[in-house]
């Protein structure tokens, strides 16, 4: 019997996951597994390094993970730009200031990059 190709269950797992949406490690073992045998470790390895690449997306918590295809560029600057608009619409500076303390406790990291990042755009403007 031939092998399948090298990426053969990656590419399984993914077009597993696009179906069902939202999905659990078991969930995918029992699809893989009604085409092939497959231990589910492999299955979450598969998934785990999918979600280090940035292709899958990883929610939920330990023992109740759930996974979803990393949404594109795109469609991710378009929620925020809608979550922004409904924030500044309805709070105002209230809101970026909820915002900013939102942000400091969830990641007090990326307090330091937004910052970073507004200053970018800020001499970004000035030199226009």
């Amino acid at each position: 019997m031939p092998l399948a190709p090298k990426n053969h269950l990656r590419n399984q797992i993914l077009q597993i996951i696009r179906t069902q949406g939202e999905s659990t490690v078991k969930s995918v073992h029992q699809a893989v597994s009604q085409k092939r045998p497959v231990s589910i470790n492999t299955v979450a390895t598969v998934m785990n390094r999918l979600v280090s690449q940035k292709i899958l997306v990883r929610g939920g918590s330990v023992r109740h993970y759930v996974y979803k295809i990393a949404p594109a560029e795109s469609v991710l600057k378009a929620r925020a730009m809608e979550s922004v608009e409904t924030l500044i619409s309805e709070f105002g500076e209230s809101g970026l200031v909820h915002f900013v303390d939102a942000i400091d406790e969830l990641d007090p990291d990326a307090l330091a990059k937004l910052e970073a990042i507004v200053r970018a755009r800020t001499q970004e403007k000035s030199h226009q």
